[in-house]
């Protein structure tokens, strides 16, 4: 008897301890996500610095580590004008999945750009 109620009641407690699994990748990716996008803002905001490219290389070098957790990361930065006061950063991330399905998450960073004050 005891082994037929274990029998049902056993994948429901699978299914819980996979979906606190499943909970924990996808809070993981959402903070890695927004380090990758405050590492390559803060790349691009200093002041040496006369335009955006020094921001998707250095945010791409923080996520490789994490390729196998994250998918394929796409980085996200617009092109700087010469009136801009902050540099933007988007980092786009599928998190891995243990249960069925698929989400993909954004996380977007700005910092303002470093200029000279007399």
């Amino acid at each position: 008897m005891l082994s037929i109620s274990f029998a049902m009641v056993f994948p429901m407690i699978l299914f819980l301890v996979l979906a606190v699994v499943q909970g924990a990748l996808i809070w993981y990716s959402d903070s890695v996500a927004l380090a990758a996008a405050r590492v390559g803002a803060d790349a691009a905001r200093v002041y040496s610095e006369k335009d955006n490219r020094a921001a998707a290389p250095t945010a791409y070098a923080f996520l490789k580590p994490f390729t196998q957790l994250l998918g394929n990361p796409v980085v996200t930065v617009p092109p700087r004008g010469p009136t801009d006061t902050v540099v933007t950063v988007t980092v786009t991330v599928h998190p891995l999945f243990v249960l069925p399905g698929e989400l993909t998450f954004s996380q977007t960073a700005q910092a303002p750009i470093e200029r000279p004050t007399p």
